[in-house]
């Protein structure tokens, strides 16, 4: 009997950085902390990385801000119950250069954060999975 194989979503993030703090966005009706990035849209399966994650930066950031993108940091899946599946994230670290932020209707607000200063809840993410990812990474205990 042949298996059958899980299907995601594909999501691509960045983890942005300006000297030791990171950019942290706030949805407007769970207030979760999520990262800029999103969901690959189905016309674009062979866009390059890159184009994919300075679309979706320039719609949750507006069109000023500039940064450097660097390599993968971490991995993890989320819950997306509109589509009853998930949604395996891809999250890259970026350094931001320049650029006023402009949130879009997606977030309602951000703060620049040292993660070492607050360490995040669990209650503080979509998944549990998400937040081991993030805790694994900033040393969080």
């Amino acid at each position: 009997m042949p298996r059958a194989f899980a299907s995601y979503q594909v999501a691509f993030k960045i983890l942005l950085r300006r000297g030791r703090k990171i950019l942290l966005l706030k949805t407007p009706n769970s207030k979760k902390w999520d990262l800029p990035g999103g969901r690959v849209d189905a016309v674009e399966d062979r866009v390059p990385l890159e184009k994919i994650l300075a679309r979706e930066v320039r719609e949750e950031l507006g069109g000023s801000v500039r940064y450097r993108l660097g390599g993968p940091l971490l991995q993890y899946r989320r819950p997306v119950a509109k589509f009853n599946t998930m949604v395996l994230i891809t999250v890259y670290e970026a350094r931001y250069r320049s650029g006023r932020i402009r949130l879009s209707f997606e977030h309602g607000e951000y703060r620049w954060l040292d993660p070492k200063e607050c360490k995040g809840h669990p209650n503080d993410f979509f998944s549990r999975e998400e937040y081991r990812a993030f805790r694994r990474h900033f040393g969080w205990r």
